[in-house]
């Protein structure tokens, strides 16, 4: 194994060196195998259990609280850092990539701002199995490599058990690392930050000469950003809390708490309760990833070349633009079995999901649903969709546009190639959290084995997870930023 923590060669006020505030009398709950084999990771289950709980490290890693701000909810704070988790270090996978090491719920830091600093269970289930289905969809996300809880009680809405986890990511430096340096205006700061994030996550860099990489580095990030949001589109996932502080630089999903993915279609969905503008809807998840790329790319200009600034900021935000729309075209045509492209394509997009939204379709089978119906006949329409004139009109349009396919026997195969048959709604979230708390974490295990191969059956869960449509009792999950 190969652990280190190359965040200490940055200048020591960008952390603050502390230990954790251990869980006493942990039990593991759950290792991730396959991403610990992916790391090479070999730790024996108690070494796994004694680092997941803030006990003891391996040798090579040494934790530390990041300091960074942010905007929450269009706000600009300046206090913002590690409140509750820690920097462990790197593990160096056998490709010799390095892969950030963070525990969760390891209590209190310089930056909790009077919170607690623990972790509950039910959110920590949340993300270890939020990412494992982002990541099984094809969706860059952080993953969860250990999951640890005990008896001691936690104050949230209600009092709960409390527990620490340990997040796998790329790198753990957010566009609000970058707003902090930009706010002191730490130019030397800001090139050794930079250079961190080139020799870490996109070592390919490394080969230009220095003003090149620091333009390509941000139309890199811009780009890859735009296209995580489509994927995110395309499988009806919202995140629920898209501050600045929360939009990783190495474009993963990254920081979800109150996330879903949608049951009904509905264009204008909030996820998190405690969003009461909308401002994290779903509709309006790509223009805020846009306004958060361009508060990004106003804080990282201060390393850019004055001569070219203003060229390479236009150029970059025209990159997210760009590339958003193009990969959300890409994967919207695929879930509709078209692999052409066609001038009308974004308009038979765009047309069918007004349709769904009218009509409250589930959105993960309508297109299941969809892979059936490539041998009916013209006029047909949708079981789930009402037998209107607009859907009727629509199909047409469909089955015109399928009939420029080259090989129009493959529509059904790339529709299911790209819709999953078991998806992650917040209802079976709900029921592994409620069953982990009663001390049965079988089928925590379970759900997380299914989420790895989303698009095949799996008959050992339970068959209501497959019913369509959802049932009502199954819906309208409340959700807030503590989730």
């Amino acid at each position: 194994m190969n652990f280190c923590n190359r965040y200490f060669e940055l200048p020591s006020h960008f952390y603050s060196q502390l230990n954790a505030e251990p869980l006493h009398e942990a039990v593991l709950l759950h290792a991730n195998q396959p991403l610990l084999a992916s790391l090479s990771i070999g730790l024996e289950q108690e070494a796994l259990r004694q680092m997941t709980s803030g006990q003891t490290l391996p040798p090579g890693l040494s934790s530390l609280a990041q300091k960074y701000t942010g905007h929450q909810f269009g706000y600009y704070n300046p206090d913002l850092g590690d409140g509750r988790g820690l920097l462990l270090g790197q593990a160096i996978d056998p490709k010799h990539r390095l892969w950030d090491l963070h525990l969760k719920g390891a209590g209190q830091t310089p930056y909790s701002r009077r919170g607690d600093g623990r972790a509950v269970l039910r959110s920590a289930i949340r993300e270890y199995l939020g990412g494992e289905a982002l990541h099984a969809l094809g969706i860059p996300s952080t993953r969860c490599l250990s999951l640890c809880h005990n008896r001691e009680a936690v104050r949230r809405e209600t009092y709960e058990p409390r527990a620490a986890y340990i997040r796998v990511a790329k790198t753990h430096v957010r566009f609000g690392h970058f707003e902090w340096l930009a706010e002191h205006r730490d130019l030397g700061g800001m090139q050794q930050l930079t250079d961190y994030v080139i020799d870490t996550v996109y070592p390919e860099l490394r080969a230009l000469n220095p003003q090149e990489r620091y333009a390509e580095l941000l139309h890199t990030i811009l780009r890859n950003t735009a296209d995580l949001i489509a994927g995110w589109q395309s499988v009806g996932f919202c995140h629920g809390v898209l501050n600045t502080d929360n939009m990783s630089v190495a474009a993963e999903t990254f920081d979800f708490g109150p996330y879903a993915f949608m049951d009904d279609f509905k264009i204008h969905h909030i996820c998190n309760h405690s969003d009461t503008e909308g401002r994290y809807a779903y509709s309006q998840q790509p223009n805020i990833g846009l306004w958060n790329c361009q508060v990004f790319a106003q804080a990282y200009a201060l390393i850019l070349d004055e001569n070219q600034r203003d060229a390479i900021l236009a150029d970059a935000i025209n990159g997210y633009v760009e590339t958003y729309n193009q990969r959300y075209l890409d994967k919207m045509r695929a879930k509709l079995g078209l692999q052409t492209p066609q001038p009308q394509d974004r308009e038979l997009v765009a047309d069918l999901l007004m349709l769904m939204d009218q009509a409250d379709i589930d959105f993960q089978h309508f297109f299941l649903e969809l892979a059936t119906l490539q041998t009916q006949q013209a006029g047909s329409w949708h079981p789930l969709a009402p037998a209107s004139k607009a859907w009727r009109l629509w199909f047409e349009r469909y089955q015109l546009r399928c009939q420029l396919e080259e090989n129009p026997s493959q529509i059904a195969q790339t529709i299911l190639q790209h819709t999953p048959r078991f998806v992650l709604r917040n209802y079976i979230n709900q029921e592994v959290i409620e069953a982990a708390e009663h001390g049965d974490f079988n089928l925590l295990h379970r759900v997380f084995d299914a989420l790895r191969a989303p698009f095949e059956q799996h008959p050992e869960l339970p068959q209501h997870y497959y019913q369509a449509p959802r049932l009502a009792s199954q819906k309208g999950i409340a959700l807030s930023c503590s989730s």
